[in-house]
């Protein structure tokens, strides 16, 4: 009996020790669980503040990272979602709140700042017709909490309508703006007024994508100038000469009534009548010129520019002179050897080695350093600049700033020696009919079009060239005349 109540009190000591046992094991089991999860939370909660801080350019969090992307928000949302299905404690809860605050906002600052800088693109609009009535309201929100980044964009906004209103009233010059069609009542005043507007602007990129509009307006408003000046000389021309035979007539009279009066013979006074000196009409006549500078001045282009660059052709060499008009007479400032396209002067079109036959106005100048003292409106070539000769491109013929291009474009900066000194001609034939034609410093050889002359010479007709010259391409002398 003894030993049976001995053994039972065994059994039970055995079950209360493993009873015990079972409670700590499931209590550290707990505990373990507890502690992973909590490892779990911990590492979301990180997870969520590193992406949420990438967000943003600084602690501050007034301004959004460069590096922002739609991605990089969406990998924020998705870590707030995971961290957000965990059991969280109320202060884990509040850190997550204040995340999910961060990330909604980014995403709001984010959506304005896309939809702005898809209107405004490297310093200038990108259209004529853009407005900011929805970014405006949306930006004000943020005027409080974020005024640097409110700062910013609402700078941007106002420097692109200061633009749109220069834009609109450039457009007032055109007829048709695409084609550089002018108007034919535009005034140099109303055009100096425009430029006052337009040299205000800081943008840089914005100007030199006005500049061969405005070198249009220029052509057009020097050749109704000249058109005006010729028209009042020849007026004056034309009022002379019939004071002149007024003078003339009344010389006549003058003679007849002394004859009347006088015992003359009628063969003797219209001897003497004839004999009147007709000096002051053959003073307004310019004398004739001869040569090449007469083959000039028989030109059409010589009656609305005072400079011309005339290129005469044989096969891909060519001679290049500067003729400059001085008084009513063209003189030859300047005569070099130069290159054409390898294809000679003719009928250009895209890949056709030919440089284009007939007269263009010249455009603006470029380089691959500073100003070396053009008078011409002036561009330095970046890594970025190029000009466009893909014919698929709706850009096409145009210089552009670009991170890259396609291959059939040309990038400038690549032509360090040629693109030393340049200038541009305003050539538009259309798409596909030739693009990238300028004059420029000799290479190894003929052009693909262009006309090249040594780096001296170009240098010369950098600083020298002024706006409204002209310059003809032809195969000989006496088609200089034809233009």
């Amino acid at each position: 009996m003894r030993r049976k109540k001995k053994q039972l009190s065994i059994a039970i000591v055995l079950i209360v020790f493993i009873i015990l046992g079972g409670i700590n094991l499931y209590r550290y089991n707990i505990n373990v669980k507890a502690k992973e999860i909590q490892k779990e939370i911990n590492t979301a909660l990180i997870l969520v503040k590193k992406k949420t801080k990438l967000l943003y350019l600084n602690e501050k969090e007034d301004l959004l990272s460069e590096s922002i992307t739609k991605e990089k928000i969406k990998g924020a949302e998705t870590s707030l979602k995971i961290v957000s299905a965990l059991q969280l404690s109320e202060t884990q809860q509040k850190s997550v709140d204040k995340q999910s605050i961060k990330i909604a906002t980014a995403k709001q600052l984010f959506s304005i700042q896309s939809s702005i800088h898809k209107k405004f693109k490297n310093e200038k609009i990108t259209s004529d017709d853009i407005e900011f009535s929805k970014e405006e309201k949306e930006l004000v929100f943020f005027k409080i909490t974020h005024p640097l980044f409110f700062k910013e964009f609402n700078e941007i906004i106002e420097q692109s309508k200061l633009q749109l209103v220069v834009k609109q009233a450039l457009l007032l010059f055109f007829e048709d703006y695409d084609k550089l069609t002018i108007k034919e009542t535009i005034s140099r005043s109303e055009y100096d007024r425009f430029k006052e507007k337009l040299e205000s602007l800081s943008s840089e990129s914005f100007k030199t994508s006005l500049i061969n509009a405005c070198a249009a307006i220029e052509q057009e408003l020097d050749r109704k100038e000249t058109k005006e000046k010729e028209e009042r000389e020849k007026e004056r021309k034309e009022t002379e000469l019939k004071q002149i035979n007024e003078t003339k007539k009344e010389e006549i009279k003058e003679v007849t009534s002394i004859s009347e009066s006088t015992p003359t013979s009628k063969e003797t006074t219209q001897d003497k009548t004839d004999s009147q000196p007709n000096t002051p009409a053959s003073q307004i006549i310019p004398p004739q010129q001869v040569g090449i500078e007469g083959t000039i001045a028989r030109s059409s282009t010589s009656n609305y520019t005072n400079q011309i660059i005339g290129v005469v052709a044989n096969g891909s060499s060519s001679t290049v002179y500067l003729f400059e008009k001085n008084g009513e007479q063209w003189q030859t400032v300047l005569s070099m050897p130069g290159r054409v396209g390898y294809n000679g002067v003719g009928s250009s079109y895209e890949g056709s080695g030919r440089t284009p036959k007939g007269a263009y106005l010249l455009g603006f100048a470029f380089g691959t350093g500073p100003n070396p003292g053009t008078n011409l409106a002036y561009r330095q070539i970046t890594g970025n600049s190029y000009w466009i000769s893909n014919p698929d491109d709706s850009q096409y013929n145009t210089w552009q700033e670009r991170v890259s291009s396609s291959s059939l474009d040309e990038h400038m900066s690549d032509y360090q020696t040629q693109y030393k000194y340049g200038i541009t001609l305003n050539y538009n034939n259309g798409v596909n009919g030739g693009s990238a034609f300028f004059v420029h410093v000799n290479g190894n050889g003929a052009t693909a079009g262009c006309i090249s002359v040594s780096e001296s010479n170009m240098l010369y007709l950098m600083q020298h060239i002024r706006n409204g010259a002209h310059i003809i391409n032809v195969n000989n002398e006496s088609e200089l005349a034809n233009y």
